[in-house]
């Protein structure tokens, strides 16, 4: 499975001290094979999945193609667990809104 990953999720895992950027990173290739600690989120995330990496959490997509073969993950945020949600909620109101 092809894993797309959008710029905000590259920039603030370089920003990240070595250790933690190699975890997101590996935890971002595992999706490939739609491994790790992976859960569906709820109510207003509906629809959008989230990896677990220590304190960290990404936020992902399913994407079907048009082409045919099986669907891509867009990895969409990454950020840390204490502010992700309220912070990914209001960047996708954001975006809906344009």
């Amino acid at each position: 499975m092809k894993v797309n990953v959008a710029h905000q999720v590259g920039e603030y895992i370089k920003r990240l001290a070595p250790d933690s950027r190699k975890r997101l990173r590996r935890a971002i290739r595992l999706l490939e094979e739609e491994k790790g600690d992976i859960k569906a989120l709820e109510d207003d995330l509906h629809g959008y999945y989230r990896i677990k990496v220590r304190s960290y959490r990404v936020i992902y997509a399913y994407r079907g193609t048009k082409r045919s073969g099986p669907p891509e993950i867009d990895v969409l945020f990454c950020e840390h667990r204490s502010n992700i949600y309220e912070t990914f909620s209001a960047v996708a109101a954001s975006r809906l809104a344009m």
